[in-house]
């Protein structure tokens, strides 16, 4: 009976185990095992929280246009006065007299409703949609910079896993190695030194492989977070593609940033016109009070007043002089970023075109480079079982194979990591 319980305790807990894994995994977003730079580019910037600002700006500016366009309602204030002067005027009529009260009383509404203002509640939602599409495209810089982040992950992470497969492969050369060697050394027909040797580069590239191992996890965390995923250390990485686009002319999203800028200061420089133009409106007023429009009439009473009105603001037509000028000073400024960001952009493009150029002679000349590393490590693998040659003289002909294989692969993703950088830097929508 007690090893029965003990058996479903243990059963209890095992499935309370697998719970736990199950919503820890699912906490962290979903397990990736496979993965390709295009897809881990798109699923950062749907993670990234900067994608929710564009929705918050487009509210934003939907809620003041509704706001300006509220100004054609009829605006109404309600008015209410009461006051106490210390004398009034007063009529000697014969033996009777006519005396203005000292105490006046006022209750009523102020109603006014615009007729006409010559476009300028037109231009001043236009000057709010540009300024919203200004901001937007502000985020969408931010948004793009993170492309750049995501290749420098991706590309690092293929280059730490060609890392590790070479230290693998240097370490199982060299535990075959020391079993052939081993032998030997008991037989007599080889000192114990060069096994020393042996084991002591063993033990020294077991420590780069743990190295090795924990660096490749850590940028596997690095881009999970990024991408909201948990991505298996075991995923398998596709490699970044070495073929070149057909470049056309893009717009980078900080040219198009520009634009609206200019875009803006038009708009500003057009509010600035019709805030100079008269506009015409409706007024109405109507009240119940001992003030009145007839001074005769002293008792409380109702009465109003309607007409329309003409505002012209003469002065406006000089101050906005300099508020113009100033915006042509600022439409210079956004010429001249512009004109320094393309001149980034263009230096970058030769840049990454001469790195392009460099890997791909490179890469033409490490097929040979292996080969020969590969030649000259099986020879002395040879000499070393006759005799001719040290474990360490030995070792360095291994590693210089190795390290040829590993050149040969960061090569080849260093030239992926270029093209997209291209890529990436003309404007290319993912």
């Amino acid at each position: 009976m007690v090893k029965y319980l003990n058996f479903c305790f243990l059963q209890l807990n095992v499935l309370l185990f697998a719970v736990f894994l199950f919503f820890s995994s699912a906490s962290f977003g979903q397990v990736e095992t496979n993965l390709n730079l295009d897809s881990c580019l798109n699923w950062a910037k749907q993670n990234y929280p900067l994608i929710k600002q564009k929705g918050y700006l487009q509210d934003f500016s939907e809620n003041n246009i509704d706001n300006i366009n509220s100004k054609w309602l009829p605006q109404v204030n309600v008015v209410a006065t009461a006051s106490h002067q210390t004398e009034a005027t007063v009529f000697a009529l014969g033996s009777e007299s006519l005396a203005f009260p000292k105490d006046n009383y006022s209750y009523g509404l102020h109603v006014t409703q615009t007729l006409f203002d010559f476009g300028l509640t037109s231009e001043l939602k236009k000057v709010e949609r540009a300024g919203t599409q200004s901001e937007v495209l502000k985020n969408e810089i931010e948004l793009y910079k993170l492309n750049d982040k995501v290749l420098q992950l991706y590309g690092g992470l293929l280059v730490s896993k060609e890392n590790i497969k070479i230290l693998e492969s240097y370490l199982d050369d060299l535990k075959n190695r020391q079993a052939g060697m081993a032998s030997s050394v008991n037989n007599g027909a080889m000192l114990q030194s060069n096994l020393d040797v042996l084991d002591v580069e063993l033990l020294r590239t077991s420590q780069k492989l743990i190295e090795a191992n924990t660096n490749f996890k850590v940028l596997c965390q690095t881009l999970g977070l990024l991408l909201n995923k948990q991505i298996d250390e075991k995923a398998s990485f596709a490699e970044i593609s070495t073929a070149q686009l057909s470049f056309t002319p893009v717009t980078r999203p900080e040219l198009q940033y520009f634009e609206s800028q200019q875009s803006l200061l038009d708009e500003r420089a057009k509010l600035l016109n019709r805030k100079s133009m008269p506009y015409v409106m409706l007024f109405g007023e109507g009240a119940y009070g001992t003030t009145g429009y007839d001074m005769l009439k002293t008792d409380l009473h109702w009465y109003g007043i309607f007409g329309a009105r003409l505002t012209w603001n003469i002065n406006s037509i000089h101050s906005n002089h300099y508020e113009k000028s100033n915006l042509k000073i600022n439409k210079s400024m956004v010429d001249e970023q512009k004109e320094l960001f393309q001149l980034s952009m263009n230096t970058t493009m030769v840049q990454v075109d001469g790195e392009i150029s460099k890997l791909k002679d490179m890469i033409q000349m490490d097929s040979t480079i292996v080969n020969k590393r590969i030649s000259v490590s099986k020879t002395s693998a040879s000499q070393l079982e006759n005799g001719a040659i040290t474990s360490a003289d030995y070792l360095s002909y291994l590693n210089a194979e190795k390290q040829a294989v590993l050149s040969q692969h960061i090569h080849e993703i260093q030239l992926g990591i270029a093209i997209k950088n291209k890529e990436i830097t003309s404007g290319i929508k993912f």
